[in-house]
């Protein structure tokens, strides 16, 4: 606590004189408020997608400073904090701030607050709501898995039961349904949203049970991997070369579409004098660019080439129309 009393007050500092600046409607300041770090896959796509709007964007001056993760009300303290700068003029949550945002939006009206992920609800018009949905890369995990599974038992760690965790669960299991329908998907949760050593005993236990490819998506399994030789998926970002040996492919999720759509609509209230936030959280899928799942790089000499093919033909068709993935939210249980 002591720790935190002294950042509250070094931050207040350092936002009182940079506060003071006249910025041109084209500048937007974001802050960031992590889920866990940048130690986390969720945290650093954010900063990725960031840094290419930075790059590709002509016509808004993108700048951005993400600050530790924090939650309750300490996470309210310093959001308060950055809202009384009138330096940021969005504050975006990588996490469940909603609480804390349903006191602070009203406060702050000309301030643009934008949640990430599972657990958020309206607080009032300028908050808004986005959802990272990869199911559709989900799907398309599943059926590689059970394509190249020599036990018909999948295997996925998960972090929480929460819905934008089950419907990739749901997802990844109707995909290898679609392959083998005799497949079985192990399904464990370790209750944490990153915890490797968690997701590693998971994976051993998993392995256990029969489990020769694992689906990853609360922490790295790649050590547990390695030591029973068994393939595994990632989550989020293309982690290949972390341990290319046994990762065959995983989702990406690119915030690119999403943060692109917030950024017009905080133009748009700078037009119009008003935000429009959204009650439903908006999320953007592969037809737009928002998810995939990566290369299989040197591993793809492994992978049969009619399986390939099912695989190519079922994403074409994804992104299509012609092949609508689910969205089922409700929790999976292990088979």
């Amino acid at each position: 606590m002591k720790k935190l009393g002294l950042f509250l007050i070094s931050l207040a500092l350092t936002l009182t004189l940079t506060g003071q600046a006249v910025k041109a409607e084209t500048d937007v300041n974001i802050a960031v408020m992590y889920s866990v770090g940048l130690e986390s896959g969720w945290d650093r796509i954010v900063i990725d997608a960031l840094d290419r709007l930075q790059a590709s964007d002509d016509n808004l001056n993108i700048t951005y400073k993400g600050f530790d993760a924090v939650y309750g009300g300490e996470a309210g303290a310093v959001m308060d904090l950055l809202a009384q700068s009138g330096e940021y003029d969005i504050i975006l949550s990588a996490t469940a701030h909603s609480d804390q945002i349903e006191i602070l939006s009203p406060r702050y009206p000309d301030i643009m607050f934008v949640s990430l992920g599972s657990g958020n609800f309206n607080t009032g018009p300028n908050h808004y709501l986005l959802y990272g949905r990869v199911h559709e890369a989900a799907y398309l995990l599943g059926m590689l898995g059970a394509g190249m599974s020599e036990s018909g038992v999948l295997g996925a760690v998960g972090s929480f039961p929460a819905d934008d965790i089950n419907d990739q669960l749901n997802a990844y299991r109707a995909g290898a349904q679609a392959v083998n329908s005799e497949v079985q998907v192990k399904i464990s949760f370790i209750e944490s949203w990153y915890d490797p050593q968690l997701a590693i005993e998971a994976t051993y236990a998993q392995n256990a049970a029969g489990a020769d490819i694992i689906y990853q998506l609360a922490g790295e399994v790649y050590e547990a991997c390695r030591d029973k030789n068994i393939l595994c998926f990632g989550l989020f970002e293309d982690t290949h070369k972390l341990a290319p040996e046994v990762v065959l492919s995983g989702t990406e999720l690119r915030w690119d579409p999403a943060f692109t759509w917030v950024l017009d609509e905080w133009q748009a209230a700078q037009e119009s004098g008003s935000f429009n936030g959204n009650t439903e959280a908006k999320w953007f899928g592969m037809a737009y660019g928002g998810a995939n799942i990566f290369p299989y790089y040197n591993l793809s000499d492994r992978v049969p080439a009619d399986l390939q093919e099912k695989i190519e033909q079922a994403r074409a068709d994804i992104l299509s129309g012609a092949l609508e993935v689910p969205l089922v939210l409700d929790v999976p249980t292990s088979d």
